[in-house]
């Protein structure tokens, strides 16, 4: 298999190391996962399909160990479990010329995500394309103190203000003004601009995706593309001036 596939499949729940414990499920042709932040501020859930990796279920514990023990190796893998008797204990991962083991965790250390139940209906639809993308990761690292995104609607123009360090008093920010799938008036609520930007960057080579937000205090975010589905659910943030 190729070693960028599955690196690619890490970044995207990953998110720069906020779900770092996480259980794998694959049938052999397609590799999913559903993890959450250790601040549940975030839940994602990502599936690849055409991946060739072995069937059955693997828990790690270190995420980014695996990430580091990928860095060793080739552009091409062969992956092969470590079984006992009872449970996956390992993965053998190697290229032509070197071997590596990565030790798989106890399923019961593994946090438990808990199943969504039905999701209240959005109000705005935000398109996240290329242009998009790239200024909202280039506002988060301008204001790299700044925890939360916060998004804000008149019902006019098919627009939607998607603003960074939002705020009622005077403070350093960037707003950026969104294209939206219909006219809705949205109050202002806010999000994890941590994790948002990590969503946008484990995504940016699909390029286009949306951004649904209900005033319930939900906001998901896909996209769809190249054998990948990714779908992140962010948790809304109380901010106090």
């Amino acid at each position: 298999m190729e070693k960028v596939k599955l690196e690619r499949f890490i970044s995207k729940y990953n998110l720069g190391g906020a779900c770092e414990s996480v259980k794998l499920v694959s049938d052999g042709d397609t590799l999913k996962v559903r993890a959450h932040s250790d601040d549940k501020n975030i839940l994602t859930e990502v599936t690849v399909d055409d991946i060739k990796f072995p069937e059955g279920e693997f828990s790690l514990y270190e995420t980014r160990k695996l990430r580091s023990l990928l860095g060793v190796l080739g552009d091409s893998l062969t992956i092969t479990p470590n079984k006992s008797t009872t449970k996956m204990v390992g993965l053998n991962l190697a290229d032509s010329n070197t071997k590596v083991t990565f030790v798989l965790s106890d399923e019961s250390v593994i946090p438990k995500v808990p199943e969504l139940k039905k999701l209240p209906n959005s109000e705005v639809e935000i398109m996240l394309d290329e242009k998009f993308i790239n200024t909202f990761v280039k506002a988060k690292g301008a204001l790299s103190e700044v925890d939360t995104f916060t998004v804000l609607s008149t019902g006019e123009d098919n627009i939607a203000s998607v603003i960074v360090g939002y705020s009622s008093l005077n403070t350093n920010r960037v707003s950026i003004s969104a294209s939206t799938k219909t006219n809705a008036k949205l109050d202002a609520i806010s999000f994890s601009a941590t994790h948002f930007k990590e969503v946008l960057m484990a995504n940016k080579e699909i390029q286009t995706g949306t951004l649904k937000i209900s005033s319930k205090g939900i906001a998901v975010a896909e996209f769809i593309g190249d054998k990948f589905t990714s779908k992140y659910y962010l948790v809304q943030i109380d901010t106090k001036d």
